[in-house]
């Protein structure tokens, strides 16, 4: 595999790594907590009957999210997965935009081979490579670092068009786009990874914090102080944080499988934008082409040499029969 293919995959992988630190980073500093509640407000206390349970408030209280240490860290991981769905959102619309600019990139600077058949001699430029595929112009065109760390399809024609070789045939151009195409959906899947860590460590959470809870009016209820009916709704009021969580992990599921469909749509967009708008436009050759122009162009100059040799020796034979034929002609007379 090309350096470059590879640096492009460590880029790729590098940028969705320090874009999941970041909703980290953000999260930390804007997570929004819920005031401590007051020691006769806990969660523990007599005032939560069994019959509040049939209000939509109490379903939606976050009085077991406050209690420490676990609740913290669930709010904590909850916005931090809110916000990296919401920059997933975000960066789809703007990798669109970028779609869109390297659309009309192409549609500028790209030109069918068919185009132009009238005239013979722009027939003939349009044959070459180079006519159909004006690498500097592109590359010139796309040398912007801002531009290329913004908008993924730019990175991609970047990595496509550099080639140390500086020989560029429909084949090769095919196979590398291929293989960039399998990175990219192998980077998007594994881009979800981090979130999908996220959604397990929700429900672990909130069963460590619901044992948590309950652990005193077990201990209660065990040294008799408590008896079964209050001991059923102290624990049903540990288990709101649990179903909370669960709620919460369903929700967000739901919204990272559409965004995960989202991100397919757009990816399968850009693999049709470089496989209709770019690669066929350019006039087939292959690998081989080079070798083969190279050896019929020698042949041609033994070929016009062996004929050049024999027009000299046919000129060389009229001019001895002619003298031949001088010669007799001066003794006849």
């Amino acid at each position: 595999m090309e350096y470059g293919l590879r640096r492009y995959e460590a880029t790729q992988r590098l940028l969705w790594f320090l874009f999941f630190l970041a909703c980290l980073g953000i999260a930390y500093l804007t997570v929004p907590m819920p005031p401590q509640a007051p020691p006769q407000a806990s969660p523990m206390s007599p005032a939560f009957q069994p019959e509040l349970f049939k209000s939509v408030g109490f379903w939606f209280d976050l009085r077991g999210l406050r209690v420490e240490p676990f609740g913290r860290v669930m709010i904590y991981l909850v916005w931090a997965s809110f916000l990296f769905l919401l920059g997933r959102l975000l960066g789809l619309i703007v990798q669109y935009a970028g779609k869109l600019y390297v659309l009309g990139l192409l549609g500028a600077n790209l030109k069918r081979p068919d185009e132009d058949r009238t005239a013979p001699a722009q027939a003939g430029r349009s044959a070459r490579p180079e006519a159909n595929l004006p690498v500097l112009l592109l590359l010139k065109k796309t040398d912007n670092i801002l531009l290329q760390l913004v908008f993924h399809p730019l990175r991609r024609l970047r990595v496509l068009l550099t080639n140390p070789q500086r020989s560029f045939s429909a084949e090769g151009l095919s196979e590398k786009e291929r293989r960039l195409a399998e990175m990219d959906w192998e980077i998007l899947l594994g881009s979800w990874t981090p979130f999908r860590w996220l959604l397990r460590f929700l429900p672990v959470l909130a069963v460590i914090q619901t044992v948590w809870l309950l652990q005193p009016p077990l201990q209660s209820a065990l040294s008799g102080q408590k008896d079964l009916q209050e001991l059923l709704g102290f624990a049903f009021n540990a288990l709101l944080p649990l179903i909370q969580m669960i709620f919460l992990t369903v929700i967000l599921s739901l919204a990272s499988g559409l965004l995960k469909r989202i991100d397919s749509f757009y990816l399968s967009g850009v693999d049709a934008l470089f496989y209709d708008r770019f690669l066929t436009r350019l006039p087939f050759q292959s690998s081989d082409t080079p070798i083969l122009i190279e050896m019929l162009h020698k042949n041609f100059q033994e070929l016009n040499t062996a004929l050049r040799r024999l027009e000299r020796a046919v000129a060389a034979g009229k001019d001895a029969e002619g003298q031949d034929t001088q010669q007799r002609r001066s003794k006849d007379q």
